[in-house]
């Protein structure tokens, strides 16, 4: 029987695998810019219906979109990524697991925030 942990960082030497397993990357790495866009609107979508579960009032949803893409303008890749998952921080959710696992790799943590804030603001727009 096992007794290992499992490693528990998206930094460490099994993220890449982790990412390929998802399917958000290939066997050398190459990130799947179409998973990673579906992945963005699944957790998008996940993240509003949070949102509006947890605002009483669907104005305290739209406001913290608008923050969210205006902050989300001006910030570079990485940047873009943590002010997402301080969106999660603010509603008391955990950051789901692929997402966390995606934050290892700063080119998909960024396609992913791109993604995700846009479809945020689409959902928004489409309320």
């Amino acid at each position: 029987m096992y007794e290992g942990r499992r490693a528990q960082s998206p930094f460490d030497d099994s993220a890449a695998d982790r990412l390929r397993r998802m399917g958000l990357a290939d066997e050398k790495g190459a990130l799947d810019r179409d998973a990673l866009s579906v992945c963005s609107c699944i957790f998008s979508g996940q993240f509003f219906d949070d949102l509006c579960d947890y605002f009483e009032s669907y104005e305290d949803v739209r406001e913290l979109i608008s923050g969210l893409s205006e902050s989300a303008e001006d910030a570079a890749g990485k940047q873009k990524f943590l002010l997402v998952c301080l969106q999660y921080d603010a509603i008391y959710r955990t950051l789901p697991d692929p997402v966390w696992w995606i934050s290892g790799n700063p080119a998909a943590a960024e396609l992913f925030a791109e993604g995700f804030i846009a479809r945020l603001k689409q959902l928004d727009q489409d309320k």
